[in-house]
């Protein structure tokens, strides 16, 4: 495959091949001609937006930009090395299943009364939400900031032993 994917490829391929850019250390350039360097956190397969760590020294030493679909002219993987710290599981997960893990989230959210649906391997509430492995508030995504504080402070109220 070529290292240059145009930007309708890179979203229309299907969510194993997102998944398979975390981690990867990438290239994008806007359409207003600036230039990002930095390693994909995730992309979000529902507002189609990058989330990239710049300026990546350690796993806890970064910038976080959001680049949304539109605004990207191209995408090149500059390496096909992946940070581990990027695909490794969360410590709190390692005794609960994924899952597991994410049967809980939904039984927790529709007690909530929040209409929660699976979409492959994550988690949609309407067409405004979205939470990807593994289930934690942190991996809540949202446009709307209300909607995502919401969301994650019920996530956040979760008990531990919720099965």
């Amino acid at each position: 495959m070529d290292k240059y994917e145009q930007v309708d490829n890179v979203f229309h391929n299907d969510s194993v091949y997102m998944k398979s850019l975390v981690g990867k250390e990438v290239e994008l350039k806007t359409i207003d001609g600036k230039t990002l360097l930095g390693i994909i956190y995730v992309i979000d397969p529902i507002f189609k937006t990058v989330v990239l760590h710049t300026n990546f020294r350690n796993e806890k030493d970064f910038q976080t930009i959001f680049v949304f679909h539109h605004a990207i002219e191209f995408l090149k993987i500059v390496s096909d090395e992946v940070e581990d710290s990027y695909v490794k599981e969360d410590n709190k997960n390692r005794g609960t299943d994924q899952s597991t893990r994410k049967r809980m989230v939904k039984k927790w959210l529709k007690q909530m009364l929040i209409d929660v649906n699976e979409s492959g391997d994550y988690l949609k509430i309407e067409d405004h939400l979205v939470i990807v492995p593994p289930y934690e508030p942190a991996n809540c995504i949202c446009n709307n900031t209300m909607i995502l504080e919401r969301t994650q402070k019920v996530l956040q109220q979760m008990p531990q032993e919720y099965s």
